[in-house]
């Protein structure tokens, strides 16, 4: 998972070695005094790992986290396998730039002999493998969850402006992005300016990004859809009309907005709600201190969408491949393991089996008793990720960058296109064109 700058996991992780080698699940090997390096950018896997070594209780696991603020984890990825170095044994990747690590070679094939990743597929979510292929059609690497993205809105506002906190009804408004807009106008009258459909218009950006068809990047040019441009005037329209609150996604006043009942609606994927909504909008609750309010609920979003995600993968020089496999197979495929994760976290598995079995009795406090995990179920279904490619972390960043220049009133369209334009050729090898079209 992302968790792009700010993870909060905090997991009382409970569950029995014999719940975990049920249901046909071979005994360990023999791992005395056998030990992986394990790399990631977020501390999420530590309670993975824990519940890996109640299988493998002879492993020795050392585990680092690298935050990838200004890609620092990234570069780190880099510089080390540039080097061939052995270690580390496993790591991981994200969605926006793992790509790049993929084309460069870094993660083992599990496609094949010894791994026979393909025999997993049966059981995943397609697109989590698949979006690890290798020019060859490899799968390079696994994810224990997929992403697909949801609206979360507070209950209280939507009654107050729309008479019905029931997520359907809400969904009217919601999942069409000029209703959407025309919701922010009816809120800003209804409060006097006082509160917001969005704590800051970047909250749309994935969504905005994902209704793409093609990649950024084909060949030596790198073309930026209409549906970008038509976002920067959206954005500037409602930093102008006072529609969104005017904060950045994951800067301390969006955080804090969560918390005070100013703002209507946060778009977010699966993880955002455990690591993000549940610890800032109810930080008590999810300490453990007191119940949720139940004062959010989850309606569909302008457009289908999905959001980060964290593949797991061996390192190419690594001398220790079958142990790390056990690794990688255990988190992006056990189906023992992903159901407790799932019932004991709430996060979105990648493993089909478990989520057949676990949708229709799934029931979240936070969300008011809602089931956002049949929501889910139904959106994984929907995500195309043909149009991925390997830089598009840094062109939807540079192209961000500019939006908010724009929507300040700092540049005019041309300007910001000229200075994205700039920026691209700088940042990507080998581009000779940027073509927006408009």
């Amino acid at each position: 998972m992302k968790k792009l700058r700010l993870i909060i996991v905090v997991f009382a992780m409970v569950i029995s070695m014999q719940l975990l080698i049920a249901g046909g699940q071979q005994a360990a090997p023999a791992t005395q005094g056998q030990k992986l390096v394990v790399w990631s950018f977020t501390d999420e896997l530590s309670g993975m790992i824990d519940e890996f070594k109640k299988v493998y209780p002879n492993v020795e696991i050392e585990f680092t986290v690298f935050p990838n603020d200004d890609e620092v984890y990234l570069n780190r990825i880099n510089n080390t396998m540039r080097s061939g170095s052995q270690l580390p044994d496993v790591f991981t990747g994200e969605r926006g730039w793992f790509r790049q690590m993929i084309e460069a070679g870094y993660w083992e094939p599990l496609s094949g002999a010894p791994y026979n990743a393909e025999a997993l597929m049966g059981n995943l979510v397609e697109y989590v493998p698949d979006l690890s292929r290798d020019a060859q059609g490899r799968i390079t690497a696994l994810s224990w969850q997929a992403t697909p993205g949801a609206l979360f809105y507070r209950r209280s506002i939507a009654k107050d402006v729309l008479g019905t906190d029931d997520p359907a009804e809400v969904s009217k408004w919601t999942s069409d992005i000029n209703k959407f807009y025309e919701l922010g106008e009816k809120i800003k009258a209804h409060y006097g300016g006082q509160k917001f459909l969005l704590s800051g218009y970047g909250d749309m950006s994935e969504f905005i990004y994902n209704r793409r068809t093609e990649p950024y990047v084909q060949g030596n040019q790198v073309i930026i859809p209409a549906t970008l441009v038509e976002y920067m005037e959206l954005a500037k329209e409602m930093r102008e009309n006072r529609i969104e609150a005017g904060a950045g996604t994951w800067s301390p006043p969006w955080f804090s907005s969560m918390a005070d009942g100013s703002v209507f609606a946060y778009i977010l994927p699966t993880w955002g709600l455990h690591y993000v909504m549940k610890p800032n909008a109810e930080p008590e609750a999810h300490a453990g201190n007191r119940a949720y309010s139940g004062d959010w609920g989850l309606a569909v979003p302008p457009a289908p969408y999905s959001w980060g995600g964290t593949w797991i993968g061996i390192n190419r020089n690594s001398q220790n491949k079958n142990l790390a496999w056990e690794l990688v197979k255990f988190i992006g495929s056990n189906e023992q393991f992903q159901e407790h994760w799932a019932r004991t976290t709430g996060d979105f598995v990648a493993n089909t089996n478990v989520i057949d079995r676990i949708k229709s009795d799934f029931s979240d406090p936070f969300l008011g008793g809602q089931n956002h995990y049949a929501y889910f179920a139904n959106e994984v279904a929907k995500i195309d990720v043909s149009f991925i490619g390997p830089w598009d972390f840094q062109i939807q960043n540079a192209w961000g960058d500019e939006v908010e220049l724009y929507a300040n009133g700092q540049k005019t369209m041309d300007q910001a296109i000229a200075d994205f334009t700039l920026a691209v050729k700088d940042i990507i090898p080998n581009i000779s064109n940027v073509i927006v079209r408009r």
